[in-house]
């Protein structure tokens, strides 16, 4: 047994079942900075219950030496923090399906790369494995721990993060007290809260969440599997909401988006999806959400389809169907102005 199996043996906890909490529906994407009471929670194997003054976060595997750092230890170090947009991929059970779980916030911690390039990093290195403190069963398969990993290029990325601070507040035991990996462009299951462990290794975790779950097909019948890692091309019409009245006049609407790379154009459709235009887009800070904007004036009474599709700066573009960053199609109604006393109406966004 190696040492970081011997380290999930070893580890003892409290925990509740899987608890998921999405209080944010597309059109409530109001702030640019999402407030932490309106974060989503997604808990695979519980909350664990840890002893601070017992925890330990251990770094090893294929280092020239090992480090043990408890909490005050990490606090010791250089505090560096990062806005970062902060998506779940959904369902792993239907990776196809969109769920536009999406959030934008701060996160403050340590530089992982600068950890481990003190411990050396041994030159086989391929992956760095994250694990957790909680464990259990999740979908029916049993877990010692929720374990990621990443390759070992995008752990020496100056801005993967070791936090310990939401939106300038110490981490809640839900958001992953005392410390959860934060890798910017990443999905969220890649997140690791209540971290204990972080393994240097030349192969990908064989855990369940690596394996099983969060993988996507990549090809036909002989399939390979792809790992949740990066975030494509996405966006969302904040503005007007689903199935909202607009009246005949000018409109201002607006939304995010946002991927890995960053977005580089995002253009709108009012005949869902046959004629696009482009956008007024926002430039990005740090890995931050973008915010566009259009203009748009019906031409007519009726029933409207609109749509936002956003392309990075790789130059994916965002699919129409049939994967989880879809386009979102906004429905919305358009009326003639029939408030009598007024010669025009405005819709404030």
């Amino acid at each position: 047994m190696n040492e970081f199996d011997q380290t999930l043996e070893d580890q003892s906890m409290s925990y509740v079942g899987m608890i998921a909490k999405f209080p944010l529906g597309v059109h409530d994407l109001k702030s640019f900075i999402t407030p932490e009471n309106h974060l989503f929670v997604l808990c695979h194997l519980g909350i664990p219950d840890i002893d601070i003054e017992q925890w330990r976060l251990k770094i090893s595997g294929l280092v020239e030496q090992n480090l043990e750092l408890s909490y005050q230890n990490l606090l010791s170090l250089e505090y560096r923090e990062l806005t970062v947009f902060h998506q779940c991929s959904g369902n792993p059970l239907e990776p196809k399906v969109p769920t536009r779980t999406i959030s934008n916030v701060t996160w403050g911690g340590v530089s992982l790369r600068a950890i481990l390039n003190q411990l050396q990093v041994k030159p086989e290195a391929r992956y760095v494995w994250f694990a957790g403190t909680d464990c259990g069963a999740y979908e029916g398969v049993s877990s010692d721990s929720y374990i990621k990993d990443i390759p070992i290029g995008k752990a020496l990325d100056n801005d993967v993060l070791l936090a310990y601070k939401l939106n300038g507040e110490f981490l809640s035991a839900e958001r992953g007290f005392p410390l959860r990996l934060v890798v910017p462009g990443y999905y969220g299951t890649n997140f690791v809260k209540w971290l204990s462990h972080i393994y240097v290794t030349d192969q990908r975790s064989p855990g369940p969440f690596t394996t099983t779950f969060y993988n996507d097909q990549v090809g036909g019948d002989d399939a390979t599997l792809k790992p949740v890692w990066e975030v494509p091309p996405e966006s969302v019409i904040v503005h007007p909401s689903q199935n909202e009245v607009l009246y005949l006049q000018p409109q201002t609407h607006w939304g995010w988006a946002w991927a890995s790379k960053g977005i580089q154009s995002v253009d709108f459709s009012t005949d869902g999806g046959i004629t696009w235009q482009a956008t007024e887009v926002e430039s990005r800070l740090q890995y931050a959400w973008q915010r566009f904007t259009f203009q748009w004036t019906p031409p007519t009474p009726g029933q409207y389809s609109l749509m936002s599709r956003a392309t990075d700066y790789d130059g994916v573009i965002q699919p129409i169907q049939q994967e989880r960053n879809a386009i979102y199609t906004v429905a919305v109604t358009v009326k003639e102005t029939t408030i009598k006393g007024f010669d025009s109406f405005t819709v404030v966004e």
